[in-house]
């Protein structure tokens, strides 16, 4: 049944530009061979009979005033999932060309807006493994969020884990059916909660320890207010420049999640921040010399992971812009930096002044959303996205899911976006990048080269 898009979804889909597609790919790393038959069946059982925007297109108001209306049209699953033969060597190199190729490219417009390549001949790192496979899963981002996308990963598994192995709710429980509109919903849901949770720090002021977390509460919203009304311009660094439509996809090493959090746990640090701080440390490798401090665009999560997600899927997120400490030498004072300054962003609703901002604008022309989104990536460098992955190994026909990342798409002129997901113990970035920007191929492994050595160096 034809149905109207959400605000916020409608604005992912208006942030849809030649230089910078809004288009979500993750990647499955398989250890043999994935029976395509297989995995159209199971999509067409868990994906398109449960999920409306699989089997719908978005269409565009007369006049491109208002939300996008999603319009039925069955997918051919022979057309949506194929197979492709992975150019020899079959290794990384390879494997990242190829992704880096379907990040310049829109999604054919006439079909629902996703798509599943089945890329046979994957042999690891070097190309030098056995024969394995690699799923690789391309959703636009009006379709569905990280958070979303890592259900999808569950439901399309053989025997996912369950919430009993600490698998959250969002990701194992079947989809809800849900009415209503969901930015609405979403802004009643949390609002009430963030007025409650602000009233009892304003009653704990008369105790010393009540009046300090009040002024640091109230030093912090009036921080985050003058940030999203005028967002600061950026300082000039490399990673600003005119954009093209070649882009290039990388991943590091994948790293310890345990270790990881110890090194926060050292600091006082969520894993987050330790990865942030990594992240700026590369940063200021890669820029040379005495790096400014610099500015991050970071999705965050509003969706409860705690309850099932809804048929819709969609997206529940909004945006925060942090600071991160490549002007600082120092890789500890990076983590409490970093630490620091997220601390302050959760002591403010950033995210959700963002979301309804941009859910808002949705509702009007793509120009108001462009214009809006432009606006706080103008204030950064770069895009860095965090979400949970799967806490255990997934299978796929029998198939062993070694390892699984993805890639978030960059808004406005951003160049560069980092992605961190952990699995089963493991976590790993993914880098998605414009080679007019950052210098090529060559320019995209410096960088890369430079995120492995800060991860090494952090983590012993």
């Amino acid at each position: 049944m034809d149905r109207w898009a959400s605000g916020i979804d409608t604005a992912w889909l208006q942030l849809e530009q030649p230089t910078n597609r809004m288009v979500v790919h993750g990647v499955l790393f398989c250890d043999g061979p994935v029976d395509v038959a297989t995995v159209r069946e199971r999509v067409a059982q868990r994906w398109v009979a449960r999920y409306p925007g699989f089997r719908q297109r978005p269409t565009w108001p007369a006049g491109g005033l208002g939300p996008v209306r999603w319009v039925d049209d069955e997918p051919d699953l022979a057309a949506h999932i194929d197979t492709v033969d992975l150019a020899s060597p079959g290794d990384d190199a390879a494997l990242a060309e190829h992704v880096g190729t379907l990040m310049s490219r829109p999604l054919p417009t006439d079909r629902p807006w996703w798509a599943i390549h089945v890329l046979t001949g994957y042999r690891g790192a070097e190309g030098a493994g056995e024969d394995g496979s690699a799923v690789l899963v391309s959703i636009h981002h009006g379709l569905a969020d990280g958070v979303a996308l890592n259900h999808l990963f569950h439901a399309l598994a053989d025997d996912p884990p369950g919430t009993d192995e600490g698998t959250p709710v969002a990701y194992a429980a079947p989809p809800k059916r849900r009415r209503g509109v969901r930015d609405v919903r979403l802004v009643r849901r949390e609002l009430p909660q963030r007025l409650s949770r602000l009233g009892r720090t304003v009653a704990r002021w008369p105790s010393p320890e009540g009046r300090e977390e009040l002024a640091a509460t109230s030093s912090a919203i009036g921080h985050s207010t003058a940030l999203i009304v005028r967002p600061p311009a950026e300082a000039e660094t490399a990673l600003q420049g005119e954009l093209g439509t070649a882009k290039s996809a990388r991943w590091t090493r994948a790293v310890d999640l345990d270790a990881v959090k110890a090194v926060g746990k050292e600091h006082g640090a969520s894993v987050n921040d330790v990865l942030c701080a990594a992240i700026a440390g590369a940063l200021r490798a890669y820029l040379g010399g005495d790096s400014p401090r610099l500015r991050a665009v970071m999705p965050t999560n509003l969706r409860r992971l705690d309850r099932p997600v809804s048929h819709w899927l969609g997206n529940e997120f909004g945006l925060v812009l942090p600071t991160i400490p490549t002007d600082e030498r120092d890789p500890g004072r990076r983590v409490e930096r970093m630490h620091r300054v997220m601390s302050s962003i959760k002591r403010t609703n950033q995210a959700l002044a963002t979301f309804i901002g941009i859910a808002t604008a949705g509702h009007g022309r793509a120009a108001w959303t462009q214009g809006l989104v432009r606006r706080y990536a103008e204030a950064a460098s770069l895009i860095i996205t965090n979400v949970p992955g799967p806490v255990r190994e997934l299978e796929i026909a029998g198939t062993r899911v070694r390892d699984l990342l993805f890639w978030v798409p960059c808004s406005g002129q951003l160049a560069l976006g980092v992605s961190i997901l952990s699995y089963a113990g493991r976590v790993r970035l993914g880098i998605a990048a414009d080679d007019a920007v950052l210098g090529g191929a060559e320019g995209v492994d410096r960088f890369l080269g430079a995120l492995d050595e800060e991860l090494s160096a952090l983590l012993g």
